[in-house]
């Protein structure tokens, strides 16, 4: 027998185990069922917190990276050795949903966070500016 499929009758028969007698007896009647489902690991990403709960220097970042307008300045801005692979991730939590933190490095984090700001904000402007027309 194959190992993968020895474990999953291992499972279903601990499941089997906790079932009572009736719902054993309904399920040998047929008047129910198994199903599967898949267990889902939670979310590893957490909730942005509200700015007032951001320290003091990240939500002074966010907000200068907010006023900025172009992909350049805001590349330039990050350029600053201030801002670190984990500043850099903490950065791009803050940013919001639009901005990756899972970058490998520095570079795919600054990336990110450009693309995901002002390189984002273009992008729309663009779609809903009339670009169709």
């Amino acid at each position: 027998m194959n190992p993968v499929t020895a474990a999953a009758l291992e499972r279903v028969a601990c499941t089997l185990h906790e079932l009572s007698d009736a719902q054993l007896h309904d399920l040998a009647a047929g008047r129910g069922r198994l199903v599967f489902t898949p267990d889902v690991a939670p979310s590893r990403r957490r909730a942005m917190p509200p700015a007032a709960d951001l320290p003091d220097a990240l939500a002074a970042e966010v907000a200068a990276i907010g006023r900025m307008t172009t992909t350049v300045e805001v590349a330039a801005h990050l350029n600053d050795r201030r801002f670190t692979v984990p500043v850099l991730r903490a950065l791009a939590r803050a940013l919001g949903p639009t901005v990756p933190a899972t970058g490998r490095n520095r570079s795919e984090l600054v990336h990110g966070i450009v693309e995901g700001t002002v390189g984002f904000r273009a992008r729309s402007a663009a779609l809903s500016g009339g670009a169709w027309g």
